[in-house]
């Protein structure tokens, strides 16, 4: 057996895996989008359905639920399946507290080690900020996706690893959350005007300001979830669209 043959031989047994980890990553995907965009808590996740209505084999449909349920937002219960899951006030805090702690130290240690090209990129972030919020209505998917990278983009010049995969493993708990607080009367042009701190501080290489506009920005939201958590009708209700 020539190498070229041999080497495909051994390289063929990944071939499904790799198959099977790309179509997971989609439904993935898929179903995170919909559950952001106003699933109800407890709205069941059915294996079967969601596999025929996605034409795809049961098989990613579970590996993907999986990752959501450790994202926090599918509950997996044996027997029962799996449903969206609930909105929790301590849930919330709990996320939220350990965010301003990872988030307040990366953004200090970041904002001061921030390479030249890495500012020039996040200056062309804030620019997209402003693009996604100045074309009427407000594109949320486009602008939230532009400001996580500009936070990503201070915490990983902090070059802790562990802290900053934690950071992310938090965020996307979180992001549920934060768009409740947007269907409850919040606006992205309020968040922009804390962004928009928050950029100055890590162009200006000022650490502390930075941590203190990443914390500011998550008290701020708290702020504002809270009461809304606080009401169960909105919880049972599912109100979370943007």
């Amino acid at each position: 057996m020539g190498a070229a043959a041999a080497a495909t031989s051994q390289e063929s047994p990944l071939a499904p895996l790799l198959s099977i980890n790309s179509v997971t990553e989609v439904v993935y995907d898929h179903l995170r989008h919909r559950i952001l965009q106003g699933m109800a808590p407890g709205q069941a996740l059915r294996l079967n359905t969601l596999a025929a209505e996605l034409g795809v084999s049961t098989t990613p449909v579970r590996m993907a639920l999986e990752r959501l349920s450790a994202d926090g937002l599918v509950v997996q219960e044996g027997r029962r399946g799996a449903t969206v899951a609930p909105l929790s006030l301590s849930d919330f805090q709990d996320i939220y507290a350990v965010r301003r702690c990872l988030e307040g130290a990366a953004a200090r240690l970041g904002a001061e080690l921030m390479s030249e090209s890495e500012r020039l990129r996040m200056r062309e972030l804030a620019l997209g900020l402003d693009l996604a919020v100045d074309s009427g209505e407000p594109d949320l998917d486009r602008y939230l996706e532009a400001e996580w990278e500009m936070h990503d983009l201070c915490y990983q010049a902090s070059h802790h690893r562990l802290m900053l995969a934690e950071i992310r493993s938090f965020r996307r708990r979180a992001e549920r959350y934060f768009r409740l607080a947007l269907a409850g009367g919040m606006t992205v042009l309020e968040d922009l005007d804390q962004q928009r701190a928050f950029y100055s501080a890590c162009i200006e290489g000022a650490g502390a300001e930075a941590e203190a506009a990443a914390v500011s920005l998550l008290d701020w939201t708290v702020e504002r979830v809270v009461p809304i958590l606080r009401d169960s009708g909105a919880i049972a209700q599912g109100r979370m669209s943007k």
